[in-house]
């Protein structure tokens, strides 16, 4: 019993002393080269808006991936927008408001999109007219994203009013706001 007691706070004891040695080394910050002279680097703030594009970026190639091979459209715009768009005739049968599961895996990915960006928001949910243009089909078409959206988490704080287009496809934009 003494043994393994005696053990295990040498054990604990060595640990410690390697803490205490690597918070007292001195390590030079880094440099950066400027012209014939080296000019040690600060470490600063990091600028959360520079890192935007890159993340919406990065969010953008997350959803393509996603969607490789099919006919929905993500495109990076602005450097702080992705814009989804999905052919009509994978998200709702003629004349009807049910959301198909075409759709509803799209709109699933975009709400998980959207937890993994706490900034954004979705200003823009449109869904086409049927071919007569009813737009009260547009607007209880597009009623159902926003529902459904909702109902995968994402908060209607972040979700704008929907809408209706006259394109042939639903129509989904992500901004990304500064923080």
């Amino acid at each position: 019993m003494m043994g393994v007691h005696w053990k295990s706070g040498v054990g604990f004891s060595g640990l410690l002393v390697l803490a205490l040695l690597g918070g007292c080394s001195s390590v030079a910050p880094p440099t950066a080269p400027s012209g014939d002279r080296t000019v040690p680097v600060q470490p600063g703030p990091v600028d959360r808006r520079a890192a935007l594009p890159a993340t919406v970026a990065v969010e953008r190639q997350w959803l393509q991936s996603w969607f490789e091979g099919t006919p929905v459209s993500i495109v990076l715009r602005g450097g702080r927008s992705i814009t989804v768009d999905v052919p009509n005739e994978h998200c709702f049968d003629p004349g009807r408001t049910r959301v198909k599961p075409a759709l509803a895996a799209v709109l699933d990915k975009v709400a998980q999109s959207m937890r993994r960006m706490p900034f954004s928001a979705m200003p823009l949910i449109a869904a086409p007219d049927d071919a007569s243009g009813r737009k009260r089909l547009g607007q209880q078409r597009a009623a159902q994203i926003h529902k459904h959206l909702r109902s995968a988490g994402v908060p209607a704080a972040r979700l704008g009013q929907p809408t209706t287009t006259t394109a042939d496809a639903v129509q989904l934009r992500i901004d990304v706001e500064e923080p």
